[in-house]
C-alpha cells in the first residue's frame, strides 16, 4: 500500500490504537492523520398519534360524502302492567266509596238548594163549613149527640221551587172533648204556587156520659148564640220535592178551630161561615 508516495507492507489492524489504521514501520516517522468527528443527528420523529386524536382528526376534516342518516334510537320496550286482580272484597270497597261519595254530593247539593231557596208552610183555610144535623139529647142516664158536619178546606202551596207530596193526611173532629168523627185520604201531589181542595164530611152519633156538664152547658150556651165551635185536627206527612229531588218527610199539625152557624137560627145562617185560617205547626 503506497502512503505519501512510499509504500508499505500490509498489518492488520490494531484495535488497541484508536486514532491509526495503520501500523507504522520502525525508523519512520509516523503519518499524521487527522480525524474529524461530524456528530450524527437524528431527524425528529412526527409525535404518533393517540387512538383519540386520530378519531378527532378524522371528525374535523370535511367530509364530501352523501348523506349520514340520523342515527336511529330504538324504542323502549312497553310492556303491560301487570293485571290487577278483583276479589269480591276489593268490587265491595269501591262499590262503597263510590256510593259514599254519591250521597254527600247528593246531600251538599240539597243543603246548599235548601240554604238559598228556603220553604214556606202550607196553608190551609176552612172556606165554607155547615152543620146539617147537631143535635143533644137524652138517652136513658146519658146524652146522645147526633151530627152532621161538612167542611171545605183549602191547601196552598206557596213554594215557586218546590212542589209537595201528601203522603199522608188524616182529619179528626172533635166537640169539646169528645171525637165527633175521622176520616183519611190517598196521597195528593201538589204543584208549585197551587191551591187543592178538600172536602170534609163527619156525620154519625156520639154518647155523652152521664153527669159530664161541659159537654151540656157548652152545648146550651153556643145554641142561644147561634154558632156551635167545632175543631179539626189534620196530621198531614208531606216531602217537598225539587226537580227530582224530593226532601225528608215532614209531619206538620194542622189544627182548625171552626165556627159553624147552628142549623135553624135565621141570624146565624143570614151572617154565615167566616173563611177561617188554620195554625200550621212543626213544618220544617
Amino acid at each position: 500500500m503506497l502512503i505519501n508516495g512510499e509504500s508499505s507492507d500490509s498489518s492488520p489492524i490494531n484495535s488497541s490504537t484508536p486514532h491509526s489504521f495503520f501500523k507504522t514501520p520502525p525508523g519512520r516517522q509516523r503519518p499524521t492523520f487527522f480525524f474529524f468527528s461530524i456528530p450524527f443527528q437524528t431527524p425528529p420523529r412526527s409525535p404518533v398519534p393517540t387512538m383519540t386524536e386520530s378519531k378527532e382528526g378524522q371528525l374535523n376534516q370535511p367530509y364530501y360524502g352523501p348523506a349520514i342518516p340520523p342515527a336511529q334510537i330504538p324504542p323502549l320496550e312497553s310492556h303491560p302492567p301487570p293485571g290487577r286482580k278483583f276479589d269480591a272484597y276489593s268490587l265491595l270497597c269501591a262499590f262503597t266509596r263510590i256510593t259514599t261519595i254519591f250521597i254527600i254530593i247528593i246531600g251538599l247539593i240539597v243543603l246548599a238548594l235548601w240554604l238559598i231557596y228556603q220553604p214556606q208552610s202550607i196553608k190551609v183555610f176552612a172556606e165554607t163549613a155547615s152543620l146539617s144535623t147537631f143535635n143533644l139529647s137524652a138517652a136513658g142516664n146519658d146524652s146522645l149527640l147526633t151530627y152532621n158536619v161538612a167542611v171545605n178546606f183549602t191547601f196552598r202551596n206557596p213554594n215557586r221551587k218546590y212542589s209537595i207530596y201528601y203522603e199522608r193526611l188524616d182529619a179528626q173532629a172533635f166537640y169539646g172533648a169528645y171525637q165527633i168523627g175521622a176520616m183519611g185520604f190517598p196521597r195528593i201531589y201538589q204543584r208549585r204556587k197551587d191551591t187543592v181542595p178538600v172536602s170534609m164530611v163527619f156525620e154519625g152519633r156520639v154518647v155523652v156520659a152521664a153527669g159530664d156538664e161541659s159537654v151540656a152547658g157548652s152545648y146550651s150556651r153556643e145554641k142561644g148564640e147561634g154558632f156551635f165551635n167545632v175543631q179539626v185536627k189534620m196530621y198531614v206527612v208531606v216531602r217537598l220535592k225539587m226537580v227530582v229531588v224530593k226532601s225528608v218527610k215532614f209531619k206538620p199539625d194542622v189544627d182548625c178551630d171552626l165556627w159553624i152557624p147552628a142549623p135553624g137560627n135565621a141570624t146565624s145562617l143570614a151572617a154565615g161561615f167566616a173563611r177561617t185560617k188554620c195554625d200550621v205547626n212543626n213544618f220544617s
